[in-house]
């Protein structure tokens, strides 16, 4: 069976997250990934977590190549200008103008290859007033708002646990973006800039909840919304023996079935109700242990489901169906790809590339021959 992308070739410049994410998923669709990295240490995740053998690189590098280049030099620049000859994607998280400083800016680029689709992920985009401002998750979401609304009851905010706007505000939008521009290259002949920034991204996962906000519905702050534990309806209890479980019993007919799977039937119209009933659902759930509760709920079509922690969730029975783990050698484990399609395979997981791994072979499709691809490496262009 054919992949989705089988054909596609990329060239991407990214580091740590946001980018490396997005492009891994393009491997598992089928396109050709080739990372071209600083030959002075190279991707900065290489050595999150104290050496070289990073699992957090491998986990989002798994399939592609890498070739180091040093893009500050004349050559290293030339090499990528050819580059473009054959690959027509290319994926950047750059500050804005780092790219123009390097000779490499899209108007250059596009003037070599009018077909290439350049994709560039950054915190604030690149006609803001704060383009030029470091950043990391974070303050993308402190500044879209979303931690001023996320955290306990009691209003104290809480940052979450994965990293919401490098993902679905970076790597999920630019995704979005290359492939849209895809399309219209086939119609058109011609690429285009895609400008992804993380802090745009962020602030657009709040669309239905500010529209509530701007309405008058709702006070953005945590544990005051529909959905983040104003009611009773929709939130997290602890159980006897100190774990928690999730209600998410919005629609009448699911709390109406959790009354009747913990036999309080008074409750029914109270799905809505204030402070005490909150607290009497705290009073219930406390009476047995998560398991318990797991159980019972089963059948209850209530929308109550276990919190889990990371361990459980990768060793429950749900993942495992979902062929969401993947194993690799030495036993190394890693989730696997989410998509599945009817009609397209997926790639099997190669591990991440050493730094440079793929450099001569790459620098070969060049035409380049042994000796100048050595010139290279005494000139200190190449790893």
């Amino acid at each position: 069976m054919s992949k989705a992308l089988d054909g596609l070739t990329v060239l991407d410049l990214s580091m740590n997250l946001p980018g490396p994410y997005m492009t891994w998923f393009l491997t598992q669709l089928g396109a050709e990934v080739v990372k071209v990295e600083n030959p002075d240490g190279g991707d900065y995740a290489r050595a999150l977590g104290g050496d070289t053998s990073s699992p957090f690189f491998a986990a989002v590098n798994r399939n592609k190549k890498s070739v180091a280049v040093n893009l500050k030099h004349p050559e290293g620049r030339r090499i990528l200008l050819d580059l473009l000859d054959k690959y027509d994607i290319l994926v950047e998280g750059f500050r804005p103008g780092t790219m123009e400083r390097l000779g490499l800016g899209f108007e250059t680029t596009s003037a070599r290859n009018p077909r290439l689709i350049h994709v560039s992920i950054t915190g604030y985009g690149h006609d803001s007033p704060y383009r030029d401002r470091a950043g990391h998750d974070v303050n993308y979401l402190s500044l879209a708002g979303i931690i001023g609304m996320t955290g306990s009851r009691d209003g104290r905010p809480g940052i979450p646990g994965i990293q919401v706007a490098d993902l679905a505000g970076g790597s999920f939008l630019a995704l979005t973006g290359l492939l849209a521009a895809i399309v219209q290259r086939e119609a058109t002949g011609r690429g285009q800039f895609v400008d992804a920034a993380m802090f745009d991204g962020a602030l657009s996962l709040a669309t239905m909840v500010f529209a509530g906000v701007d309405a008058g519905l709702e006070v953005p702050e945590p544990g005051k919304m529909l959905l983040n534990g104003r009611f009773p309806c929709y939130g997290l209890y602890q159980t006897k023996d100190g774990l928690y479980m999730s209600l998410g019993a919005l629609e009448f007919k699911f709390w109406r079935n959790f009354c009747s799977a913990v036999g309080r039937e008074d409750l029914q119209g109270k799905q809505f109700g204030g402070p005490e009933v909150t607290a009497e659902l705290q009073r219930i759930f406390a009476e047995r242990t998560r398991d318990e509760w797991t159980e019972q709920m089963k059948t209850a079509d209530a929308c109550c489901e276990p919190v889990l922690s990371l361990a459980e969730a990768v060793g429950s029975p749900l993942t495992a169906a979902r062929g969401m783990i993947r194993c690799m050698d030495q036993g190394r484990r890693f989730l696997g790809f989410p998509l599945k399609m009817s009609d397209s395979s997926i790639s099997e997981d190669e591990p991440a590339p050493e730094l440079g791994e793929h450099t001569r072979e790459i620098l070969t499709r060049l035409g380049m021959t042994d000796d100048e691809i050595e010139a290279l490496r005494l000139q200190k262009v190449i790893l």
